[in-house]
């Protein structure tokens, strides 16, 4: 059974007033290897990190004890969201409870949506990670969960259940964006006292995150349960109240930092919004851990719900975004160009490697090894000569008319190179998004080939669709 929320529709709709949520926040018992899971299996980046969430302030923002913890981010394609993972030294991680289940009081599971949902799977079970069960629903919607490395679980959602007018988001290079949270909760109305009517989150009419049948992904098959659905900006919050099998209460002496999902935030860019919120949440009877802490480019306060559930309020400055883990920690290369001709046709000219040196300086383009089982495409690799250097590039993605990905393999001081092609229809012309990301190997170099690459690649489009546009012909190979 769905409930809608006890917001007015009018409220619902009023802009402005629902802050989004920006951070689904773990703690770990391995931060290396559980960060490096989500970047592997997911496409995760990182988003950097910190070791300075330790000492008196933490403490008392995070209610905690002798406080002290190591933190990493990852991002998806989503402006102003990030995982926070935080590993901590002190207090002492409990672990999860062997018997925990998704209907035990806390925050219960995260929904992610993948790109290449049959792709995703085949990655986990190479790496020796069993879905739960067989993954349900008809191709194009299809859901399976999994377990992380620390027992969290995980929705994979095929389809992404966000509204069909939805903006575009600022990374669509990136194969994942998180969705949605559910949290298991021991009354329905009180979470939604606190989260729809003191924190201001409105209903998400018209939108299906759950059906019973999909219960028995997460092993609660024929399960009992009341819920609502809110949205958080372009975020998913589910409230669940569980009635058969009821959930266990939180374990004796709970702490945030016990093995798991620690907590969420709300996103603020306004002071005053971020003020105001936390005085509604006093007016209603929550308190903070601690007053907030300000500390001008950003501001944060660990508010506490009268069920027990922590949750972050973050104020973040724009220009902030990189230091606070919301973008991404490498240099991060986006030319963009709208060219008024037809897919297809700017397709087969950014496809076809070898003609490149028609719109591009490149003194030549040959391509090495061809691909199949189309020339240009899969495993394709091209040898760029030009500037004095010989790159050798493969192509490692392809999906006609819409993208092709490539990687660097020989030629330039960078590692983890990844670059991505991607075209959309618009209105009878065609929107090309030039991306790539790399990890410098000469220190402090990045900024420099991030900025020279940016320049190039703006360069080259543009002599492009000055070429496309004027309807030169593009040569055959």
């Amino acid at each position: 059974m769905t409930r809608g929320s006890i917001q007015t529709e009018e409220e619902s709709r009023a802009p402005g007033n629902a802050p989004p949520l920006c951070q689904v926040a773990f703690s770990v018992t391995d931060l290396r290897r559980t960060h490096a899971w989500y970047r592997e299996v997911f496409g995760f980046l990182p988003g950097g990190g910190t070791r300075l969430f330790r000492g008196p302030l933490a403490s008392r923002v995070q209610g905690l004890p002798g406080a002290a913890s190591t933190c990493w981010w990852l991002v998806d394609q989503q402006e102003f969201f990030q995982l926070e993972m935080f590993q901590f030294s002190s207090p002492h991680v409990r672990p999860k409870p062997a018997d925990w289940r998704p209907c035990d009081i806390g925050y219960a599971m995260v929904g992610v949506h993948v790109d290449d949902f049959a792709d995703c799977i085949d990655r986990l079970r190479r790496r020796g990670v069993a879905p739960l069960t067989e993954p349900i629903g008809a191709a194009g919607s299809r859901r399976v969960c999994v377990r992380d490395p620390e027992g969290v679980i995980l929705e994979l959602m095929e389809d992404d259940p966000r509204p069909p007018d939805a903006p575009p988001r600022l990374r669509p290079e990136i194969p994942v964006a998180t969705r949605s949270i559910t949290l298991s909760v021991p009354d329905l109305d009180r979470s939604l006292r606190f989260f729809a009517e003191t924190l201001g989150l409105p209903a998400a009419p018209g939108v299906v995150l759950h059906g019973p049948e999909h219960e028995a992904l997460w092993g609660l098959s024929g399960a009992q349960r009341e819920a609502a659905l809110l949205r958080a900006g372009d975020f998913l919050l589910e409230l669940v109240q569980y009635t058969q099998p009821a959930g266990k209460p939180w374990p004796s002496g709970y702490r945030i930092s016990d093995q798991g999902l620690l907590n969420i935030a709300l996103g603020f860019r306004s002071k005053a919004a971020f003020d105001a919120a936390y005085q509604r949440c006093l007016a209603a009877g929550h308190r903070g851990n601690w007053r907030p802490l300000n500390l001008g480019a950003w501001a944060v306060v660990y508010v506490n719900d009268d069920q027990g559930f922590s949750v972050e309020l973050l104020f973040v400055r724009r220009w902030y975004d990189r230091p606070m883990g919301f973008r991404p920690a490498m240099p991060y290369v986006v030319a963009a160009a709208r060219i008024a001709a037809p897919r297809e046709v700017v397709w087969k000219a950014i496809t076809d490697h070898e003609g490149m040196t028609a719109w591009s300086p490149l003194s030549s383009v040959m391509l090495t090894r061809p691909g199949s089982p189309e020339r240009n495409g899969l495993g394709a690799v091209r040898r760029l000569r030009g500037f004095g250097l010989t790159l050798d590039e493969e192509v490692v993605g392809w999906n006609p008319p819409a993208r092709y990905d490539y990687r660097l393999i020989g030629g330039a001081p960078i590692r983890e190179h990844f670059g991505q092609v991607r075209l959309d229809q618009v209105d009878g012309a065609t929107d090309v998004r030039w991306c790539v990301r790399f990890r410098p190997m000469v220190p402090g170099s990045g900024a420099v080939i991030r900025a020279m690459l940016e320049r190039s690649f703006t360069d080259m489009l543009q002599r492009l669709k000055r070429r496309l546009e004027a309807g030169t012909a593009v040569p055959e190979k």
